[in-house]
């Protein structure tokens, strides 16, 4: 018995009842340390996970995916911040974010979650009129604006859609005095080899359709390069016609007949002489793979008029039944070349014709539209529709 002293701590018999629900087990120190690390990690991954997902976005920002667009004039006045100049050209779709754009520039291409608050870059761009396209990546841009802007515009060349090369020199020497025709030509012959789409056996090597119609400017540097300004059209045609390829692509019954890109150019040439109001160029394009697909001539008079080497109004009976390949009016299938330079309406028809069983189109000037045809499939009808274009005299 051991007797208890005032003031002593009461003693504490060593061994617990397990029943006894008043007893609290204390946890070990190893356990809490181990939750602690297992958090810590869990909180390491996910902020590595959000730390990639940035990343990931803002790559997409300073290099986007898909081809550039359009071209975009942009004038940079005398003393724009960079903030304004990023917004102008997020508003213009040159790039998609004029913040990312304004941090990417202030590092210097090299831009941190880290460290971007810390970049102190000075970027300056100089004031005057800058050429870019839509959907640039970010070095590409910062490349244009370190060249400086464009020269001052000696003057502007005009060139309408649906000009054969043959027109098209004399329309360039007139725009510009300073071209000389048989530099001109010599540059055509040159540039030929660098035709993106004109096959390897193409029967006639030529740039005929691939010169991109446009209104071009022309610095006083170039006024008498007649190589660097075709080289311009072509470069031009190139881009828009693999963008219009990726978007709105080939219709399917242009794969099923085995149709090349050059093929398609061709038809949007044809397209481009025949339709004389916007409506009428996907029909168009639909009577012609219709045609191909039953094996039928395309009877298209330009073609005849080409392979004449004439205006359409001087065609005679004689340049009708011409067996030159080029003559559809004689020849069955399409002509060896394009027969004129398309536009990108004639283009994004030709890609995607209509809907339609149409086989015959006459200009009827269809309800009320001056220049629109009337599109039908039967040969009685077609020669109804015959009788009404004579009688306003277009046939």
């Amino acid at each position: 018995m051991v007797e208890e002293e005032l003031g002593d701590d009461p003693l504490v018999d060593p061994v617990y009842d397990a029943e006894d629900r008043n007893w609290v087990r204390y946890r070990p120190f190893w356990g809490g340390l181990a939750r602690l690390v297992l958090l810590a990690l869990v909180v390491l991954l996910a902020a590595g996970w959000v730390r990639g997902r940035i990343y990931d976005w803002v790559d997409d920002q300073i290099t986007p995916g898909g081809l550039p667009g359009d071209a975009v004039e942009l004038s940079i006045p005398a003393g724009a911040s960079v903030n304004e100049i990023a917004g102008e050209l997020q508003s213009a779709g040159v790039i998609s974010n004029a913040t990312v754009f304004r941090y990417w520039l202030r590092c210097d291409g090299e831009l941190t979650i880290s460290g971007f608050l810390g970049c102190d870059s000075v970027v300056a761009v100089a004031a005057g009129d800058y050429i870019l396209y839509e959907n640039m990546d970010f070095e590409s841009v910062r490349t244009v604006f370190d060249a400086g802007p464009l020269p001052e515009v000696f003057e502007l060349v005009r060139i309408p859609e649906g000009l054969r090369w043959s027109e098209m020199a004399p329309r360039l020497i007139e725009e510009n005095p300073a071209f000389e025709f048989e530099d001109l030509q010599a540059a055509y012959v040159s540039l030929v080899p660098e035709a993106a789409y004109l096959p390897e056996d193409a029967p006639l090597r030529s740039l005929e359709g691939m010169l991109f119609p446009a209104t071009y400017d022309i610095n006083a540097d170039d006024v008498t390069d007649e190589q660097g300004f075709l080289l311009r059209l072509s470069d031009e045609f190139d881009r828009r016609f693999a963008r219009l390829l990726d978007d709105p692509g080939l219709h399917p019954d242009i794969v099923e007949l085995e149709l090349s890109p050059y093929e398609v150019i061709t038809v949007a040439s044809l397209i481009e002489e025949e339709a004389q109001v916007p409506e009428d160029r996907a029909k168009i394009s639909r009577v012609v793979y219709n045609r191909l697909v039953e094996g039928m001539r395309l009877d298209i008079d330009a073609t005849a008029c080409y392979a004449a080497g004439k205006s359409c109004a001087d065609l005679t009976l004689a340049d009708l039944r011409s067996q030159s390949p080029w003559n559809t009016r004689a020849v069955p299938g399409l002509p060896p070349t394009p027969i004129s330079a398309p536009g990108e309406a004639s283009l994004i028809a030709a890609l995607q014709p209509a809907e339609g069983d149409w086989l015959f189109y006459v200009r009827t000037d269809e309800g009320g539209v001056r220049g629109a045809h009337h599109f039908h499939r039967t040969l009685a009808e077609h020669e109804q529709q015959v009788e009404i274009c004579r009688g306003l005299g277009y046939c």
